[in-house]
């Protein structure tokens, strides 16, 4: 899983600065520690789980129109994992 660290971080970043949503509005809104979410987008803290990223995604949605289910994918595949089933 190490090679998908930066790919997560990179790919959180950008959907960040995309959508305007800050790590404390994310908190606010999952209930997730804003210090663990800072980690996470600097590539500090790896491997969240499926769980913590849709928590995070549930959370862009929420603040922004911008976020689309394809922006969801990407960061569970930035992870080496998927939510979608073929």
């Amino acid at each position: 899983m190490a090679i998908y660290v930066n790919r997560f971080c990179n790919t959180l970043d950008e959907l960040l600065e995309e959508t305007g949503v800050s790590c404390y509005q994310i908190s606010q809104y999952s209930g997730l520690d804003g210090g663990y979410l800072s980690r996470l987008r600097s590539g500090q803290k790896k491997n969240p789980s499926p769980e913590t990223i849709m928590k995070i995604s549930l959370a862009l949605v929420h603040y922004s129109d911008k976020v689309k289910l394809f922006d969801v994918e990407a960061l569970f595949k930035a992870t080496g994992r998927t939510l979608l089933h073929a």
